[in-house]
């Protein structure tokens, strides 16, 4: 079932992402480059984008990361199905940076539906948080993701930190000015966001390529596929803030401690147990039941929900059917507001356990209070050139 193929820029692209920190990474980064953002939640239909609402990323999160290679497959196969209906004209592949869980059987199953004969690209790479490729290897800050921590996930293991071993058959992108070369799978290098530049002006020639990546290559094409929109005036949080944990990522619990320690009022953090769960999705339910009473309790004006379980189960306690994406506090922080369920209209930001400084989770909370004018918040982009468009 091959979509018709459409003009290079396209009005609707589709995201499906191994979890939903991840989806609403990826896909929010757009929403600072003038789209609008939906994230969906569970079984919520997407909808079909017309005339009248161009510019559009429609984004699924799977939570294939911890399934078989066959289970991923199939849960993007479905999850793409859904996009297509929705009318997306370009997909977007979204893997873990590091590599982590099936990520070959997520594109096995997005061509099934996409359409084999399509061009696909892989570069996981995302500079802006240390993760990079060089010769086909994966690097977090310097060092083969296979000895780093994300290497030794015992939920979501990372079979090889070699392109070459995860994608059989693919190709090195050659970045010579003349496009894909034969063979039509390949991956692609890169250090630098100069270089993931480079693959998105590649992707973006070819009207029928297929990306796969993580936000660092989402990135990428939204400042290839920028256009102009008024800023964002979201406000200062000026109520309570739940921030929420469900992350046993290392760099979580350093996260963690650091807020813990600088005690902000207003702000309640909601942890994972000390104990770790054998099972990451057991722990997710449990914190978001626990969630889901305080916002039922009281009034909460905004959520900061860490870890890709922990966010689709706290909107699924909530009766969530999606997020609206319309901002980023900082790399690998989307914010935006919940729709529908008891907490509709919550703003809520969104992030990955493994991403960040020690002092991430402090900058989040005092830029929520400081609002959209704060000294800290991520600049927006400037209006796009003309070169940047096709």
């Amino acid at each position: 079932m091959s979509p018709e193929v459409h003009a290079v820029a396209p009005d609707v692209i589709g995201v499906v992402a191994d979890d939903f920190t991840g989806a609403a990474d990826s896909a929010g980064t757009f929403a600072r480059h003038g789209w609008t953002v939906r994230l969906l939640v569970g079984a919520a239909k997407p909808p079909r984008t017309t005339s009248a609402e161009l510019r559009t990323v429609v984004a699924i999160a799977t939570g294939s990361r911890s399934m078989s290679e066959v289970d991923a497959a199939a849960a993007t196969s479905r999850a793409v199905h859904r996009l297509a209906a929705a009318g997306a004209q370009r997909l977007f592949v979204k893997i873990d940076s590091t590599l982590r869980g099936p990520v070959a059987g997520q594109v096995q199953g997005a061509l099934e539906v996409w359409g084999d004969d399509a061009r696909v690209v892989v570069a996981p790479a995302f500079p802006a948080q240390g993760r990079t490729v060089i010769n086909g290897v994966v690097l977090v800050d310097g060092v083969p993701v296979s000895e780093t921590a994300s290497g030794r996930d015992p939920f979501a293991p990372v079979a090889s930190d070699h392109l070459a071993d995860l994608f059989p058959g693919f190709r090195r992108l050659a970045l010579d000015g003349r496009g894909l070369p034969a063979p039509t799978r390949t991956w692609a290098d890169a250090a630098t966001d100069r270089e993931l530049d480079a693959v998105a002006e590649v992707i973006g020639a070819e009207p029928d390529a297929v990306a796969v990546g993580s936000a660092g290559l989402a990135g990428a094409l939204a400042r290839r596929w920028s256009h102009p929109s008024p800023p964002t005036d979201a406000g200062a949080v000026r109520g309570e803030v739940i921030v929420i944990v469900t992350s046993l990522h290392p760099v979580s619990a350093l996260q963690m401690a650091e807020l813990a320690a600088s005690a902000p009022p207003g702000v309640d953090l909601v942890t994972p147990p000390v104990r770790r769960e054998s099972d990451p999705a057991r722990v997710a339910d449990q914190i978001a039941e626990r969630v889901s009473a305080l916002v039922r309790a009281r009034r909460v004006d905004a959520l900061v929900v860490v870890g890709g379980d922990g966010v689709a189960a706290v909107l699924d306690s909530l009766g969530a059917t999606g997020i609206l994406v319309d901002d980023v506090l900082e790399t690998g922080c989307p914010t935006g507001t919940i729709v529908g369920g008891i907490a509709d209209g919550t703003r809520i930001v969104t992030k990955s356990g493994g991403f960040g400084t020690p002092q991430t989770l402090v900058d989040l909370v005092s830029r929520l209070r400081r609002g959209p004018s704060g000294p800290d918040r991520l600049p927006r982009p400037a209006d796009p050139k003309e070169d940047h468009h096709d």
